[in-house]
Parts: structure tokens; C-alpha cells; sequence
């Protein structure tokens, strides 16, 4: 298909939208005026702590959150500042509902509702998709928003469980100046600035953002590094017209983290090994370089009050290259324990082109008021990526002998594992409508409808036969036309409290790692709920009940090339609550029960049978998860915090062979401003607790938390 032929799909999808609009006259129905027109959510004074009224991630248009048939968590800017948040995963833990977790320490993984964000969530960056595995740092970041359920019926394929939409910093039409910096434990440094300046005489405003920070890690040979750098523009160019672009660059240099490998005690007691936690069994040819590139050109047109018309062209690409090491369980050898290990070397290029055309309309028929938004998505998407593999000595459990340096890699014989050249042309229509009956009866609904024609020229996956390696070099075409539906409603017996019930579907198309051809994983979320806003919004709560289903699940076999499928089940409820007590004191609560199962999982083992995991529990995917955070500034520049978080324990691995123990943290703050300056000091981890995260990959490794640790910063505002 052309890109003439697409942009007039694009016109015709928008002029059919004003065709079809009735006769209609424009009401003064409240909810429809504050929130429609301003389609953006423009944030005043971030950096101040507040209660957030507004989110725009349900329904791709800001309304209010007390209105939303859907649980979404919101934290903003102040918020993860306060605490001392760096990454994406730093500030998700004020999210109910959400397990943060590690993977490999290189980039941020996490898990909505019992399902990981690699298989079952979207990461959108401005409400475009971003690449599966990176770190999502905060520098640039104004509020981070979840919605949790599927989300498919309006950002496409993979949101099975969750989209997170990370807002960043836009230009302002005014001139500021903002640094800050921290230094602490482990040789941890962070500096920031945040600069926007306006040119005298014109409608033009940038913004530069920009980040450098290092850290040597708690853990041994663990030391990373990033810096990047964000300057957008925005013009102004008429009275109701604006065009914003916003280029970003990411470096990342980290050093993968395989943990600590796990050791059999017995037939059937599975352990940490007694070693020191700082202990690392990889190999001198670890890295991980990531250099991401962001492009956003977004344009908006406010044709009249009741019409607004906006593009968003995007581009992202991750180019990644990394050296891991994996651990497999640690085997008695004589009077002591091996650990086995293999090298993973892979070559990532993915590539994220498209645009997005959307058009808002509010208006009436008759007595019922409508805000409709319609749109229309292209996009390509493509991996190139090289995976191999090659064995690596085995090490002694207690004391491993690992060289600072190992022959020349290019002269180690490696065996290529999976090589793809992959690429996805996405054509999706979506239209959601909030439908107002009255200010006590809300309707929501809406369907985006995607045509997916994906192809692999180079499709190479290793496989066993007889136990001898051979490659499966067969090319790899598939199509899809998927409708994803969404149906929300809204009671409000009052304007302080209201209940709200939804439903939708959402689908995956399989990855790059799948050879052959594969249905779409599928998922069916119901919930109920209820949300208060009482003491004129001091105090916000929202309580949610949901069943959300998963089937056609990959699951790998014995060579790691996930051919088979499986079902996995969670419900459960979540609570959360925000309160102002007193001017300049702000409490965040959540809590959240999850009840996960893999109601139907076979997988191959390592010996060529098959294991059935069905009944267990899925990875990662604790019963209990609690946090708590409250902090409170005083006039005289004064100000503590301090926040408590509750997980329960949690299996590594579908066979639930080794389950993490439950662990409780605690952290604080203390600060004191003075002008246009602000000195903290966080504590983190204050009870020196030890607990672990999960390793990347596989059942025979976890990772040691961070201990105590102590971070001093600086804030400098002009």
C-alpha cells in the first residue's frame, strides 16, 4: 500500500466522521467544556505536591478520573521526586495492583495484575509504543499514568494487562531554570537540568531537558552508566493552531545482573546459597550498550469549540548490544557445587515509524451529550536482531575463579540461537465514545480494529533433533484482523462518590521468538468498582474488582523457542486512596489482592518431557501487595516523608519449585528549602532488610535487593 493511498485512508476516516454526525446543537453540559478542548493535560506547578483529578490515558481525551468506568493509577512528578524515583519501575510501586521487579538490571520490568509487562503490558512514551526492554528514566518525566485491563481498543496490540503512558515535560511559554543533583551509596551520582526560555516577539518556546548519572551498584562489577538529552520546540501558529517537536537521546551502559544461582538441598529443597550477596559467578565479556532515539512531531488544530483535529508522527529506535551471562542450578560436584554457565551475545535493532490522526468532536443529540474521538493509526514496525550462544567454564559455588579477562570473544566459537529480520505494517481505525445521559449516567464505548501483515525473511531458530542442533530457516508470514472492544459505564448517585463496571478484550501478536504460525494471545477483562472525592477532593479513593483472563499463552520448549500454548486466570481486588489531612501534608495508600493462576501450562523440559504446571501459580505474581507514603512540608522550608512497602511471597518460575520470601521496607526523606533552593537527604531501605528480585530468565537464579543505602540532593530553581 502506498503512503498516498494511506493518507487518504487517514482524510476519508475524518471527513466520514463529520459526515455522519447529525444535526445537533452544542450544550453547556460541564463535563464535556472543561475537559474535551483542552486535549492535552497541561500540568501547572509539577514540582508541587497535589492530588491528581485528571487522567487522559483511559480515553485518550482528559476527563475527569471520578468519571473514568476504569482503574487508573496516576503518580506524578512531585511525587517520585520526593522519594527519590529514577526509573520508570522507582515510581510504579505507588501503583496498586503493580510488582516491580528487575530484569537482568538493565532495563525496567514489571507486572500488571499477575501478567509481565514483556508479554502482557505497553509502554507508551506520549502515547506512542515503546521498545519492550529498556530503562524509562524520569529526568523528563511530568506524570506517569496505568491503566489497568485490557487496552487494545485504543493503543493496539499487546496491552493484554495494563498501558503505562509516560507524559513528558513540554515546552511552556515562559523562561525557567531547574537543576538538580544527588550523590550517595555506592558511588551513586544523578544530575539533571531542566532549562525553557521563550524568544522574545514570536510564538516559539523550547525546552532542553538533560540527565548524567553513574553508579558502581551495591552488587560486584555491576557499574552503569546513562546520559541523555531532550530539546523540544513548540510554535504557536495561530490563535487555535500548535505544532510541537520533541526529539530525545539515550545512552545506557550497564553491566548485566544474573543474581545469585540457586542450589537443590535434597530431592526437593531448593535454596540461596550461603555466599556473600554482593557476589557475582559472570563472565569478563558482560555488557549491555543501549542507544535509544525518540521522535515525536505533534500538530493541533482547534477548528471550533465543539472540533479539534491533531497528528502525531513518531518515531523510536533501540539499538541494543549486549553480552549476558546465565546461571544454571548449581550441582554438587564432589564435596563442593558447580555453578554451569552459558554466554548469550545478541545484536538488537527495532525500529517504531508511524503516525497517529485523530479527530475530537463534542456535541448533542438531544438531551444527550457525546465526546467522541476518532482515529486512525499506520505504523511499521521492525527487529532485526542476532541471538547466539556459547558455553562458558563452570565455577565453584563458594569460590568462583573468574579471569578479568577472557580471550578475545571474536575468537570464541559461538552457536547462533534465533536471527530474525522482522518487520509489521499496522493499519488500525479506533473510535471511543463518552456518551453523558445525565451528570449521574455515563456511558463509555468503543472498538479499534487492526489489520496486522507481519513477515520475517530471515526467520532462524535452532532446534534438536536426536540431540544434534539444526536450524528451522523456513520464512515466517502472518496476517491479522483483530477487533478488540471496549464498554465502560459511570453511576453517580452523588457528585462525591460514583460506581463504575467495564469490559474489553485485548490481543498480542506473537513476537519475533516465535517461529511458525501462531494464534494472537487473547485477554478478557470484567470489573466493578466504586471511587469517592470527599472533603472538596482532600481526600480520593478508588476500589476495584476484576477477573481478567489470558489464553494462548507462548510457551517455550526444550530449545527455548516457544511453540506451545497455555492459559493463565487472575482476579482479585485493589484500593486506593489519597488524602490531603492538612495543608502541605499528602498520604498516598494502595493495597492490592491478586489471585493468579496458570490454569493450563505444558512445557518441555530439559530432558524432552513434558511438565504440567497447570493449577500453579504464575511468576512473580504475590498475593499481597502493600505501599504506603506520607509526607509532610511545613512554612518554615521544613519537610519530611516517609513510606512503608509490604510484598508477599512470590514463586521464580511456572514449576514453583522456589518461592522468594515476603518483605517489608521501609524508606524516608528530610528536606529544607530555603528560596529558590532545596537540599534533601533519602534513606532507603532503612531496616537493612534483605530480599531478592527476579534474575531476567529462567528458574536458577535470583537477585539480591539493594541494602541501606543514603542519597543527599540538591534542587535549584530559577
Amino acid at each position: 500500500m502506498t503512503l498516498l493511498k494511506i493518507a487518504k485512508i487517514q482524510l476519508y476516516t475524518i471527513c466520514l466522521c463529520i459526515l455522519i454526525i447529525p444535526k445537533v446543537t452544542f450544550g453547556d453540559d460541564g463535563d464535556t467544556k472543561t475537559y474535551v478542548f483542552a486535549d492535552t493535560i497541561r500540568v501547572v506547578g509539577a514540582r508541587y505536591m497535589k492530588i491528581p483529578e485528571v487522567n487522559s490515558v483511559a480515553v485518550k481525551m482528559p476527563i475527569s478520573i471520578q468519571s473514568t468506568p476504569a482503574s487508573v493509577g496516576i503518580v506524578t512528578q512531585a511525587l517520585f521526586e520526593n522519594q527519590d524515583g529514577i526509573v520508570l519501575s522507582d515510581a510504579l510501586k505507588n501503583v496498586s495492583g503493580v510488582n516491580v521487579q528487575s530484569g537482568f538490571g538493565v532495563h525496567d520490568f514489571f507486572l500488571i495484575r499477575g501478567f509481565d509487562s514483556l508479554t502482557s503490558g505497553l509502554v507508551l512514551t506520549d502515547g506512542a509504543a515503546e521498545p519492550e526492554v529498556s530503562f524509562y528514566n524520569l529526568y523528563n518525566i511530568n506524570r506517569i499514568e496505568v491503566l489497568k485491563g485490557p487496552s487494545a481498543f485504543l493503543y493496539g496490540g499487546n496491552p493484554l494487562s495494563g498501558a503505562v503512558n509516560l507524559n513528558r515535560k513540554q515546552p511552556v511559554y515562559t523562561n525557567f531554570m531547574n537543576a538538580s543533583g544527588s550523590y550517595g551509596d555506592f558511588q551513586t551520582f544523578r544530575g539533571t537540568v531542566d532549562a525553557g526560555f521563550v524568544i522574545p516577539n514570536s510564538n516559539v518556546a523550547f525546552r532542553l531537558n538533560g540527565l548524567w548519572q553513574d553508579s558502581e551498584n551495591y552488587r560486584d562489577d555491576k557499574d552503569n552508566n546513562s546520559y541523555a538529552i531532550n530539546p523540544a520546540v513548540s510554535w504557536q501558529l495561530s490563535e487555535k493552531g500548535s505544532l510541537t517537536a520533541n526529539f530525545e537521546f539515550v545512552k545506557s551502559e550497564f553491566n548485566p545482573d544474573s543474581g545469585l544461582p540457586l542450589r537443590s538441598v535434597g530431592e526437593e529443597s531448593i535454596q540461596i546459597p550461603d555466599v556473600p550477596r554482593t557476589q557475582s559467578y559472570q563472565s569478563p565479556y558482560d555488557n549491555s550498550d543501549q542507544e535509544l532515539y525518540r521522535f515525536r512531531l505533534d500538530y493541533r488544530q482547534v477548528i471550533n469549540e465543539s472540533f479539534t483535529l491533531r497528528d502525531k508522527v513518531y518515531f523510536t529506535e533501540l539499538d541494543w548490544q549486549t553480552n549476558g551471562t546465565l546461571l544454571g542450578e548449581a550441582k554438587e560436584n564432589q564435596s563442593s557445587f558447580s555453578v554451569p554457565r552459558i554466554l548469550q551475545l545478541l545484536d538488537d535493532d527495532q525500529k517504531f515509524l508511524g503516525n497517529q490522526l485523530e479527530a475530537i468532536f463534542s456535541f448533542n443529540t438531544g438531551a444527550v451529550g457525546h465526546n467522541l474521538l476518532t482515529g486512525f493509526e499506520i505504523a511499521r514496525n521492525t527487529d532485526d536482531f542476532d541471538l547466539r550462544t556459547t558455553n562458558l567454564d563452570t565455577v565453584d559455588l563458594f569460590a568462583p575463579q573468574i579471569p578479568e579477562q577472557g580471550p578475545p570473544l571474536e575468537s570464541v566459537p559461538k552457536l547462533p540461537f534465533a536471527i530474525a529480520d522482522a518487520r509489521s505494517l499496522i493499519f488500525a481505525p479506533y473510535l471511543v465514545n463518552q456518551t453523558m445521559f445525565s451528570d449521574k449516567f455515563k456511558l463509555f464505548y468503543g472498538a479499534r480494529f487492526d489489520v496486522i501483515d507481519y513477515d520475517d525473511e530471515r526467520t532462524d531458530f535452532l532446534q534438536f533433533e536426536n540431540r544434534i542442533p539444526i536450524f528451522d530457516d523456513s520464512e515466517t508470514e502472518r496476517n491479522y484482523q483483530q477487533l478488540n472492544p471496549m464498554f465502560g459505564a459511570v453511576l453517580s448517585p452523588t457528585q462525591r462518590l460514583s460506581f463504575y463496571i467495564n469490559a474489553g478484550q485485548s490481543f498480542a501478536p506473537p513476537s519475533t521468538l516465535v517461529s511458525g504460525d501462531r494464534q494472537p494471545e487473547e485477554s478478557t477483562q470484567f470489573e466493578v468498582g466504586t471511587k469517592t472525592n470527599l472533603l472538596d477532593g482532600k481526600l480520593t479513593s478508588t476500589l476495584a474488582f476484576y477477573h481478567l483472563e489470558k489464553e494462548n499463552i507462548g510457551i517455550p520448549d526444550e530449545t527455548g523457542i516457544i511453540r506451545e500454548s497455555g492459559d493463565q486466570r487472575s482476579r482479585g481486588f485493589e484500593f486506593e486512596l489519597n488524602a490531603r489531612p492538612a495543608t502541605g501534608w499528602y498520604t498516598f495508600f494502595t493495597y492490592a489482592f491478586t489471585d493468579a493462576e496458570l490454569t493450563e501450562f505444558r512445557a518441555f523440559n530439559n530432558t524432552g518431557g513434558i511438565d504440567d504446571h497447570s493449577g500453579n501459580n504464575p511468576p512473580f505474581a504475590p498475593e499481597h501487595i502493600l505501599s504506603l507514603w506520607t509526607t509532610r512540608e511545613f512554612k518554615n522550608g521544613f519537610g519530611i516523608g516517609g513510606g512503608v512497602r509490604y510484598v508477599s511471597s512470590q514463586f521464580v518460575s511456572p514449576n514453583n519449585q522456589f518461592e522468594i520470601d515476603d518483605y517489608l521496607t521501609f524508606d524516608a526523606v528530610v528536606s529544607y528549602s530555603f528560596r529558590n533552593l532545596k537540599w534533601s537527604i533519602n534513606v532507603k531501605n532503612i531496616t537493612d532488610q534483605d530480599y531478592e528480585t527476579r534474575s531476567g530468565q529462567g528458574s536458577n537464579s535470583v537477585i539480591p535487593a539493594n541494602p541501606f543505602a543514603i542519597y543527599g540532593g540538591f534542587d535549584f530553581s530559577l
